[in-house]
């Protein structure tokens, strides 16, 4: 017999899924820049040194170890790239700028648990990257899932797990108490599955440290004090991904980095062996909010397109009560007394307010043997630098033991000797020291900008178009176009007369935009085996970058702007004594006493300073606004930029070979060579007046009558002018191993 059975079968639910892990390629088959990525599977693995993103920069051959400097910058050199104070590297969150706004460093800092991939390029880069010339740091942030995750830390190290600081063991200071803890929390998933994601990140650091006040004179050794010196940060940051469709993504992130901190730093205008009086109280907040939308045109045509707003803001003062207890020149102005290490009080306020807006927007364009990428990234920067110095004044006063030497000469009388204090205990006592010097600073911090306002704006505006064109299956050819400006420099400002011998008569006119900053590369890429594990690259380039001057720029329009703008700085030796009754010592002698000691004490400034600082006032306020600020002093310590001031730029080479030795090992080595030229080395100012020159100044040094004379043609001291002519070559070797993850074991090594 025959039985029949009918069977309906339905489709069911896929049970098998491929999980595709995010991973850089290691052997690069079709470009010729050097450079490295640092994945997220390495980044999770790895101790970093205060838990900062920039160390893992060191991964990479050539790179030095991140530096801190002012205004909550990170400084990382870069193949010894010189000026990265000023210049250096540029870094990119997402594509989004967090360079220092008118300096070198990054500004802004972000927890390990944000970074996804962290990407470094040190010769011939991508002219995507944007307009620099030393390199570039770029970091991809992580996005949420369909998974929800979430992790939470703790780190923890105090001086038990650390080395000494020094070479040498310090007596009064053998076991420096340090500790620092971190925590925080990451979470991540899906908002709306398969459409939208989240990921969060927040992280604290508390850091405790204390540093020993040793004063080896011994009428000061009793001051002698160890003092804490904390500091505490957070960073946060979030990030949303949406899927608009099959052709359009788009995110969302804002990330923002505050921390506080007091302590002796020289990075942070204090000096180092300072009393805690003389500390900084430092502050500062980076804040950067970012949008992104990817659009698949086309299978052959991608277009992205980014803006940021980038906003900082960091402060340095004086300490308070609740950062240093009971310490002697709290309140007080600074008073240097010399000869004995003792530095107390405080003179110096500094405020740093910056925005950028970013918009980076760029094509992606694949037709045959040939993938175009071209691009536009415009920067939009506003920055406000105040500086109050001086104020309400700095002393310098003569050590006892000067005193007592003075008062022990067979010459002086009896009536003529300085009395001293039993001890120094107190703030009064310090000041019956005789004054040796002064600095009295009056004005404006503000400098007014072409605008009419006290915040300088500039645009920063990079073109690029480049092809990497495979002419064979086994070689690659890429060649690019960039082009640069950057309209940071004071376009607006024309020079007297009295410079013409320095800049010639046809260079007193405005400072002129750069319009020729064109920047070629060309490379190849050429895979030696037949089996793909061995590939030869060169390439060669020529990189611009913006100049960073702000500081100096400011100092500039003092120099050339009307008689009495911005902040001036008076030495004793242009204010006069009207103190009467103190012996040896007429009204109207100038307070600069660096030869001997005398009967005029920090007191008796301090008594006369209120006047003194109104009749500075009335004095810049008594200026003629037809004048120049240069036709009064006839000198110019802050650099003039003539007309043409080209761009600092470099020519990068490199060859190299890349061969995969394993399964996942690959080895790289570059011989590389840079060329810099046009470098701003210590604000790139000489004196081309040659004003202290045996042979005679330039513009003629002026007679006794002529001094006083805005319209003489003559100086009465150095007249700088920016030349930048500094160069600098860097030669060199890159070598970098990588093993990737595989079998719970990974490597990375660089020379």
């Amino acid at each position: 017999t025959t039985t029949r059975a009918d069977f309906v079968l339905w489709v069911g639910d896929l049970t098998d899924a491929v999980t595709v892990h995010a991973a850089s390629p290691q052997l690069h088959y079709d470009s010729a820049a050097v450079g490295g990525v640092i994945t997220r599977d390495q980044i999770e693995g790895l101790p970093l040194n205060g838990r900062s993103f920039l160390e893992l920069a060191k991964l990479e051959p050539g790179v030095q170890s991140p530096t801190g400097a002012n205004r909550n910058r990170t400084v990382v050199p870069i193949l010894g790239a010189p000026a990265s104070n000023v210049g250096g590297a540029r870094y990119t969150v997402d594509g989004g700028s967090v360079t220092s706004i008118g300096l070198g460093g990054s500004q802004m800092g972000l927890s390990q648990e944000v970074v996804q991939e962290f990407q470094v390029s040190t010769v011939n880069f991508d002219l995507s990257t944007g307009m620099t010339d030393a390199g570039a740091i770029n970091v991809v942030t992580r996005g949420g899932g369909n998974k929800f995750q979430a992790t939470t830390f703790y780190f923890f190290r105090d001086h038990n797990l650390a080395a000494y600081p020094a070479l040498q063991r310090d007596a009064n200071n053998s076991d420096p108490f340090f500790q620092r803890q971190q925590y925080g929390l990451a979470v991540g998933g899906p908002i709306r599955h398969d459409r939208i994601f989240f990921f969060g990140s927040w992280e604290r650091n508390d850091q405790r440290a204390v540093t020993a006040t040793t004063l080896l004179a011994r009428d000061f050794s009793h001051l002698n004090r160890i003092t804490a010196s904390p500091l505490s940060g957070e960073l946060f940051s979030v990030r949303l991904d949406a899927k608009i469709s099959n052709a359009h993504t788009v995110f969302g992130r804002h990330s923002f980095d505050a921390s506080r901190a007091f302590g002796p730093a020289a990075i942070n205008s204090g000096s180092p062996n300072a009393y805690p009086s003389n500390w900084n109280r430092v502050a500062a907040r980076g804040d950067q909010t970012l949008i992104a939308l990817t659009s698949v045109l086309r299978p052959t045509l991608v277009n992205d397109l980014r803006f940021s707003s980038f906003a900082v803001r960091s402060s340095i003062g004086a300490p308070r009560e609740q950062d240093c207890e009971r310490c002697l020149g709290l309140g007080a102005p600074s008073i240097n007394i010399l000869q004995t290490g003792v530095l107390i009080g405080h003179s110096t306020a500094i405020e740093n307010l910056g925005r950028r807006f970013h918009l980076n927007h760029s094509m992606t364009w694949q037709r045959s043997a040939h993938r175009a990428r071209f691009g536009v990234s415009w920067e939009h920067n506003r920055l406000r630098d105040s500086t109050w110095a001086n104020d309400p004044v700095a002393i310098t006063l003569f050590s006892p033991d000067r005193v007592r030497a003075y008062n022990s000469q067979p010459g002086v009388l009896a009536a003529q000797r300085i009395p001293l204090p039993a001890a120094f205990r107190t703030i009064d006592d310090i000041l019956r020291l005789p004054l040796h010097s002064i600095s009295v600073g009056i004005g404006d911090a503000g400098v007014p900008q072409a605008n009419g306002g006290p915040i300088r704006s500039w645009n920063t505006v990079w073109l690029y178009a480049e092809d990497a064109w495979r002419l064979h299956q086994r070689l690659t050819v890429t060649y690019g176009l960039g082009w640069g400006i950057d309209t940071v420099l004071n376009h607006d400002l024309r020079k007297p007369l009295l410079l013409a011998p320095l800049l010639g008569e046809d260079g007193l006119g405005p400072t002129r935009n750069n319009w020729t900053n064109l920047a070629p590369v060309v490379g190849l890429a050429w895979t030696a085996s037949s089996n793909s594990t061995t590939v030869v690259r060169a390439g060669a380039g020529r990189f611009y970058r913006p100049y960073g001057l702000t500081t100096s720029l400011d100092a500039e329009r003092v120099a050339l702007g009307r008689p009495g703008l911005g902040r001036h700085n008076f030495l004793g030796s242009s204010i006069l004594n009207s103190m009467p009754g103190i012996p040896n010592l007429p009204v109207g002698t100038p307070l600069d006493f660096r030869n001997a000691p005398t009967l005029f004490t920090g007191a008796d400034l301090l008594a006369l300073l209120p006047a003194i600082r109104a009749g500075l006032a009335k004095r810049l306020a008594n200026t003629d606004p037809t004048l120049q600020q240069i036709q009064i002093t006839k000198q110019a310590t802050p650099a003039i930029f003539p007309s043409e001031v080209p761009n600092p730029s470099a020519v990068h080479l490199n060859l190299g070979v890349q061969r995969e030795l394993a399964q996942g090992l690959v080895v790289s080595a570059d011989v590389v060579h840079r060329h810099f030229v046009n470098v701003p080395q210590a604000g790139g100012s000489i004196d081309v007046n040659h004003f202290n020159s045996v042979r005679g100044a330039a513009v003629p040094e002026c007679a006794a009558a002529e001094a006083d004379d805005p319209t003489a043609l003559c100086s009465l001291g150095p007249i700088n002018v920016h030349k930048a002519p500094y160069r600098f070559t860097y030669k060199g070797l890159l070598v970098r191993v990588e093993q990737r993850f595989s079998k719970r074991f990974q490597a990375l090594g660089s020379y």
